[in-house]
């Protein structure tokens, strides 16, 4: 009857009951069983009695079933991270009552509901299952001290949506001064935590009596009935309530009833990790970035690197010789070492350096081909260092809370041009290549009155020098996108400075001493200068001198008095003989003819500083034969007082002018007493030009 249910209405809004938000259905009249207990009928919809703590099946004398109300926990993915969780703020624009920015937010992130671990030994008894219709109803309090010191709990009221079988992302909208504290408190203090008002669906117990005139009242009345409750939905414990009509006056009826209970869960500093770093997220004029640090929200956000040189460890220099600055990633977490210098990358398939011969189709060519030069460059760090870096980063002030990762530059900055300046005769290109590679290129064509083959010779020559490299520039490398000042290290293109990856191995030998075995899987001979044992999160050590020891390609070799560690690093170079032969360049260089197959080259003969008279000679005949094809002489030609100078061009395979134009030049002299012959032996390329003196014809 309606009767009831609005009398029933009127009695909790004039008593109300902290553990109902209200009815949602019509009553339900109690059957009797054996026992004269008062149950609900077999047909009605299953749902827990809100009578105790422990909710058994309402329906029927099946009572096998436990309801339970559910614990709030924080949700993890298989990595151990929420999925879900964002702090996302904006700035539109407006300007708060401090005259800062005015900051919104949404912060979301993953709850589950899960049975308490209390029940977990009865079910072995008993079928679990969460208290229906389940509405978490969350709020998020945020503590505010002021400046009184007393502490105030500012609640935000937030959203719910459905994520899986149990779980759901909770969501609330920030603004103002409320953005900030939130971000300090997931950051820093970790006062945050979420207060659960959840509501679901059961039956309450009622005893209604309606009482005659002059019947004892007890309570109030509503439109005639008076309403005894029993239980609070499990929020204190208590037996079980035994609705039984054995000399009871009234009836026992059952409420369909939102049930309420409440619980806390506290976030700490659960988001205050690497993990998480990166989504904290602000946006401001269209652009959205990470997070960097509360000043991105007391002041106006613009473009600003996570980037800062990291100064806690001391002189790089001297600590790290190989590396030049260090910087901070303060969302990332990761610490990039700027190496002192980038070199040719050693594989194990050999130096990664190249040349290709191409067609110069310019209509003033002299030699009718261009040269390409590819150079994969890497960081030229010694492991050794870097190792006693990764162990000398986790005891920084920075690294206090969280883990970082040691790194290399990832490439190059496009916004400042990296240079070649010790070789103005090439044009040079640089592009990012994999890893923390970079790709030099340099083109070398013919400049008048050069040919290109005389400048490529003189190219490879100082690509081979001792001594400080002459072919030497200027790299920027990249620590992200915004990062206001140039980061520039120096480039080295030299066979005897070279950064090195996996062209050698090593492997701990069993027994006493300790000892390693080293491998060189590469083509080329490597100079062992030292190694150490590497110990995760301890100083390398001891550190061995190797002098400088060879071991030659595909060899291995034993080092003595490391082995003890995780690994064994062990700075190398390449082994290059000094001076390195012309044709000994072609082991550590790629040489590929494409399109050309011979150019053409200058051998140019000066006689100017010959004084023709003195020597009594009149003309001196020339006849050059290279060595490389005999088979061919040059076409001759004749110097004379008033043609001291002359020069004839030869058509050449290319990689011979690389290699060198060695010749036999015949010098037949016509003096006033008859002629005779002057044999010189002479490199074009290495001299392209032949200067015939007084002491060359003697």
């Amino acid at each position: 009857m309606a009767e009831i249910e609005q009398a029933f209405d009127e009695f909790l809004a004039a008593e109300p009951k902290h553990w109902l938000a209200g009815r949602f259905g019509e009553h339900i009249e109690s059957v009797l069983n054996e026992e004269r207990s008062a149950e609900l009928p077999a047909d009605v919809r299953e749902m827990p009695r809100l009578e105790s703590n422990f909710f058994h099946d309402a329906v029927g004398t099946d009572a096998a079933t436990l309801w339970y109300l559910p614990e709030f926990t924080l949700i993890d993915d298989q990595l151990g991270e929420d999925p879900e969780f964002a702090f996302d703020a904006e700035q539109p624009g407006s300007v708060a009552e401090d005259g800062g920015p005015f900051n919104t937010a949404v912060l979301k992130v993953s709850i589950d509901a899960v049975r308490p671990a209390h029940l977990s030994s009865a079910e072995a008894e008993f079928t679990l299952r969460p208290v229906p219709d389940l509405d978490p109803g969350v709020t998020l309090i945020i503590p505010l001290t002021g400046n009184d010191g007393v502490v105030t709990d500012v609640p935000v009221e937030g959203t719910t949506k459905r994520d899986g079988e149990s779980g759901f992302v909770a969501g609330f909208e920030l603004s103002g001064f409320l953005v900030e504290a939130a971000y300090a408190h997931l950051t820093r203090s970790g006062g945050l935590r979420l207060e659960f008002a959840p509501t679901y669906s059961g039956y309450q117990t009622a005893l209604v009596t309606e009482p005659d005139v002059g019947f004892p009242v007890h309570g109030s009345i509503f439109h005639g009935f008076q309403f005894e409750v029993f239980g609070d939905g499990g929020n204190t414990a208590g037996a079980p309530f035994l609705p039984l009509l054995f000399n009871q006056i009234g009836r026992y009826v059952f409420f369909p009833s939102k049930a309420r209970f409440h619980r806390t869960l506290r976030l700490g500093l659960k988001f205050n990790t690497d993990a998480y770093r990166s989504r904290f997220t602000i946006t401001s004029m269209g652009l959205s970035r990470h997070i960097i640090d509360i000043k991105d929200l007391s002041e106006f956000a613009g473009q600003r690197s996570e980037y800062r040189e990291l100064t806690t460890l001391g002189n790089i220099s001297d600590k790290y010789p190989s590396v030049r600055r260090v910087f901070f990633g303060q969302v990332s977490g990761t610490v990039i070492a700027v190496p002192d210098a980038y070199g040719i990358l050693v594989t194990a398939q050999g130096a990664r350096a190249s040349c290709d011969s191409i067609v110069d189709e310019s209509p003033a060519t002299l030699s009718g081909c261009r040269f390409h030069f590819t150079f994969t460059v890497a960081p030229m760090v010694d492991p050794i260092d870097m190792a006693r870096l990764r162990a000398d980063v986790p005891d920084i002030p920075e690294a206090v809370g969280r883990t970082l990762r040691v790194a290399l530059p990832g490439g190059l900055d496009s916004r400042t041009p990296s240079t070649l300046d010790g070789f103005p005769a090439g044009r040079a290109a640089f592009a990012d290549g994999d890893g923390t590679t970079v790709t030099v290129s340099v083109d070398i064509t013919d400049d008048r009155p050069t040919p290109a083959t005389t400048t490529v010779n003189l190219f490879l020559q100082q690509l081979a020098a001792t001594g400080p490299p002459p072919l030497f520039g200027s790299l920027a490398v990249r620590l992200d996108d915004v990062f206001p000042q140039p980061v520039r290290t120096s480039l080295l293109l030299n066979l005897r400075n070279t950064a090195h990856s996996d062209e050698l191995s090593t492997t701990r030998e069993p027994g006493p001493p300790p000892s390693t075995k080293a491998l060189n899987h590469g083509p080329l001979d490597l100079k062992l200068l030292r190694c150490a044992d590497i110990r995760d999160g301890e100083e390398p050590g001891p550190v061995v001198p190797l002098g400088g020891q060879v071991l030659a390609a595909l060899q291995t070799t034993t080092l003595v008095g490391v082995g003890a560690g995780t690994e064994v690093a062990v700075q190398r170079a390449l082994e290059v003989a000094a001076p390195l032969p012309k044709a000994a360049m072609l082991t550590f260089l790629a040489f590929r003819t494409h399109t050309v197959q011979e150019v053409q080259h200058p051998l140019t003969v000066n006689a100017a500083g010959l004084n023709f008279t003195a020597e009594g000679v009149s003309t001196i005949k020339v006849d050059i034969t290279l060595a490389a094809d005999p088979g061919d002489s040059a076409p001759s030609f004749t110097l004379s007082p008033s043609h001291t100078v002359d020069f004839v061009h030869v058509s050449l395979p290319v990689d011979s002018a690389v290699r060198g134009l060695d010749s036999t030049v015949l010098l037949t002299l016509t003096t006033t007493s008859g002629s005779r012959t002057v044999s010189v032996v002479h490199d074009f390329v290495d001299a392209p030009i032949l200067v015939v003196t007084s002491s060359t014809i003697h």
